[in-house]
């Protein structure tokens, strides 16, 4: 009896021991990637690479809202179209100027009211990128670190 228990709290013990250094690689990176963040601030993809390996960085920023279901979602959509643009650079601009002049309703003068619409399409597909970790970034917005370990030869 004494020795099924010795082992069984044998196995916990290693299993437990081990569990404290789960993952100790990505926490690491996450803590660079966070503080190289906070240091220069952007938005964008970038490759990032530390002494083994090659990692591919998209950086979202997201007006901060109360829905974080509707956050997350906005922040996978934008990080998959950055992704794509960066990896295929199938991209279509569009763009068109409306200027329309008119009397201002107040005052009785001329007014001059141009907008800018421009259309970005972009053609690709992006695989799967794991959120490394969010941050506030002031009281307004919210960023979101996507990241994957990629090869490059």
């Amino acid at each position: 009896m004494r020795i099924i228990l010795f082992i069984l709290f044998y196995f916990l013990f290693l299993t437990y021991s081990f569990a404290q250094n789960f993952n100790q690689e990505q926490t690491r990176l996450r803590n660079f990637l966070v503080r190289m963040y906070q240091n220069s601030p952007f938005e964008g993809v970038k490759i990032v690479s530390d002494y083994e390996n090659d990692y591919l960085l998209s950086v979202v920023l997201i007006p901060a809202s109360n829905s974080q279901r509707a956050m997350n979602r906005i922040a996978q959509i934008k990080n998959a179209r950055q992704v794509s643009q960066f990896s295929s650079g199938l991209t279509s601009i569009k763009s068109q100027t409306i200027i329309s002049i008119g009397n201002d309703s107040v005052s009785s003068k001329k007014v001059m009211e141009v907008t800018d619409i421009i259309q970005e399409n972009s053609i690709g597909y992006a695989q799967s990128m794991e959120v490394l970790t969010t941050l506030n970034v002031g009281n307004k917005e919210r960023c979101y670190m996507f990241i994957r370990k990629i090869d490059i030869q």
